[in-house]
């Protein structure tokens, strides 16, 4: 399986990079927009799966033991996504307008001049490396913690506690990380607007998207006999419920920041809704609303779904695939505000990031099992039972 997820993304990175390629070199400031979407969709969701994996050491999460190892195989593509964010760099002046500050219309320039002392490029370059170096640190050490538990089960209880000490001593770190890349990636593409909310809602975004995938991966895991037998409908439903609840979460979010920076009514904060309002993009933000929120929402309400591997596994693909559109709409409307204008260099962009991690992914997981077979409460998982 592993080495068909290889081949499959191997030829996925090299179907969408050539065209992708050949976009560059004709528009170079198109594909360097739809490149940072198909790099913002995958970081995210890695991202997502760090936080997951945390998440599950700094609450001892018992049920998460037996699957926690499918997370990790995600999260081992942070050294990729390290070496894909150069090309991003490199298109800044095309990507950034705080680049060229001076071109800006009057009123944004004037806010712009103000945020110059964060805004430059130097600082830019060298605060992205310093966001890198923390996300590698922390996931390599906790992947690489968690598979030398399985070669030593004499010290497997003093390796789980340890990696608990690393996750819940780190959150706080990683989040901040996170919502300052955010910042830069991401909210800087519309240098004059600012939301204190925007890394939270990032977050939320990739969080819901990285159970979508681990739903997915512990479904055909299980199907595969790469699972115990016992990690069947109430593992499912864990997970299910998770998705329910950062769904709930995500929108509670996106409505919060909407409906706080409109009350204000303040031009410098209500534009980037301006922007999404007009020129097609008022569908797009009516369809995140439809098939984000209220689809996944009223589906996972039922419990029985969620605990049957077919329906199941249709909704965390559907979660994973949806979470597209999401940062889609955070990162295009820049390139052409109050204007939506599909290309196809939006979709080879997203077919060669993705496939360059699947394979990646896929590569490094080889020959390391996918559950951690020393882990002390492994048992306890495996036999996990909802309370309800």
């Amino acid at each position: 399986m592993k080495r068909t997820l290889v081949t499959a993304g191997v030829s996925a990175a090299i179907a969408g990079g050539v065209p992708t390629a050949i976009g560059w070199m004709a528009d170079p400031r198109r594909a360097s927009f739809a490149y940072l979407f198909g790099y913002t969709y995958a970081f995210t969701i890695v991202a997502g799966s760090l936080f997951l994996v945390m998440i599950g050491y700094a609450c001892d999460a018992q049920w998460f033991v037996a699957v926690r190892r499918l997370a990790e195989h995600v999260v081992g593509v942070f050294p990729l996504l390290a070496v894909l964010l150069v090309p991003v760099l490199l298109s800044m002046k095309r990507l950034y307008p705080w680049t060229h500050a001076s071109r800006l219309p009057l009123a944004e320039r004037e806010l712009v001049l103000k945020k110059l002392a964060w805004l430059n490029e130097p600082f830019f370059v060298a605060r992205s490396i310093a966001y890198f170096v923390i996300f590698l640190v922390i996931a390599e050490l906790l992947r690489g913690l968690s598979i030398r538990q399985d070669r030593e089960e004499a010290r497997a209880e003093g390796l789980r506690r340890k990696m608990i000490g690393i996750a819940a001593g780190t959150l706080p770190l990683v989040a901040l990380t996170l919502t300052f890349a955010s910042f830069d990636w991401l909210m800087s593409l519309e240098p004059a607007w600012y939301s204190d909310i925007y890394g939270v809602y990032v977050f939320a975004g990739g969080f819901v998207s990285a159970l979508g995938l681990l739903g997915v991966m512990t479904v055909v895991a299980r199907k595969r006999g790469a699972l115990p037998e016992n990690v069947a409908a109430e593992h499912f439903h864990a997970v299910g419920r998770l998705e329910l609840a950062m769904i709930i979460f995500w929108t509670y979010i996106a409505w919060a920041q909407l409906i706080l920076l409109w009350i204000a009514d303040l031009p410098s904060e209500v534009t980037w809704y301006v922007r999404r309002w007009h020129g097609g993009w008022e569908w797009v933000g009516l369809a995140l609303l439809l098939l984000h929120w209220a689809f996944p929402f009223f589906y996972l309400l039922q419990r029985g779904l969620k605990r049957r591997p077919g329906p199941f596994v249709a909704i965390s693909a559907w979660i994973v695939v949806i979470h597209a559109l999401d940062v889609y709409y955070l990162v295009l409307p820049a390139f052409e505000p109050g204007r939506f204008r599909f290309h196809w260099l939006d979709l080879t962009s997203l077919v060669a990031v993705g496939g360059a991690c699947v394979a990646f992914g896929a590569w490094r997981a080889g020959g390391v099992r996918s559950y951690p077979v020393a882990d002390p409460l492994l048992r306890e998982s495996i036999h996990y039972e909802a309370a309800l």
